[in-house]
């Protein structure tokens, strides 16, 4: 399964159980040494939860989550102990009544990028003009 352009979940992801009628905050607790912008890494350790509103399953009654094992993690590294596994985006997470738990939110921000320097650009803009098949438009053949 490729774990490519998937964010790592960070403390205080917003989470939403497809059973329940709001979202809910994850709470990290089992990792207090790695950190991603400022905010823990959660791992597959971290089942905390506030209730998700009510519960569709018990017929409106409040929701008690009963979560049972994280899935879809990072399963490559360990971070803490072995078998703490850092939660992506795509992780999920069953409860034993029947909901479903995904993320709505990591909490990554993006980081724009800088502008390059004046004097970057200026000798990008020098080298492509050596080489003028690399500024005009190459239309194969036909």
């Amino acid at each position: 399964m490729s774990q490519t352009g998937q964010e790592y979940v960070c403390n205080g992801a917003i989470c939403r159980c497809d059973k329940g009628t709001l979202p809910s905050q994850l709470r990290v607790l089992t990792n207090q040494t790695v950190h991603l912008q400022g905010k823990t890494v959660a791992t597959t350790l971290d089942k905390l939860f506030m209730p998700f509103g009510t519960c569709l399953v018990k017929n409106n009654m409040p929701c008690v989550p009963m979560l049972t094992m994280w899935e879809d993690y990072f399963d490559k590294v360990s971070l803490v102990a072995p078998g703490c596994h850092p939660l992506l985006e795509k992780s999920t997470i069953r409860c034993a009544l029947g909901g479903k738990v995904s993320i709505v939110s990591t909490l990554q921000v993006s980081m724009p990028l800088p502008p390059p320097p004046p004097q970057v650009e200026s000798a990008r803009t020098s080298s492509m003009s050596l080489c003028p098949m690399l500024v005009s438009d190459f239309s194969p053949a036909q």
